[in-house]
């Protein structure tokens, strides 16, 4: 007896299983601060507007304090400084807002909203010490 199948009717499939890709807070499931400060765009926007301008006071402080004499710590800055100050208030700048970038454009990821909370604290921090130790010259 012959078949009567004209055409093989099975077919072969390749199927592709991709992983699971998670942010890092679904893992958990425990709230905190950081799932918090996700869910809320206007905070992390806030802390970064804010990450900006202590850099631009940082920047700023910087001029008035190499303007008295201080010197420049960071050894890539103190270059620039000695090239030209404007170049090196753009660089500071440039840099500064291109990381603010990325961390707004992957403020889905859990690290990279530590990271943005550590750069705002790190921000703080330089700019306390430039007003209580370098500008007024304690």
């Amino acid at each position: 007896m012959t078949e009567r199948r004209a055409t093989e009717r099975r077919t072969s499939r390749t199927w592709f299983r991709y992983p699971e890709r998670r942010t890092g807070f679904d893992r958990r499931g425990v709230p905190g601060v950081i799932a918090w400060y996700r869910d809320h765009p206007r905070a992390i926007a806030a802390t970064l507007v804010t990450v900006m301008l202590l850099n631009l006071g940082d920047l700023l402080l910087t001029i008035r304090a190499l303007g008295r004499g201080a010197s420049e710590i960071n050894p890539i800055m103190a270059a620039l400084f000695d090239s030209s100050p404007a170049l090196a208030s753009a660089v500071k700048l440039l840099v500064g807002a291109g990381v603010v970038l990325v961390i707004w454009r992957m403020r889905r990821y859990r690290r990279i909203l530590e990271v943005s909370l550590v750069a705002l604290a790190g921000f703080g921090a330089v700019l306390a010490y430039q007003v209580a130790f370098v500008v007024n010259g304690a």
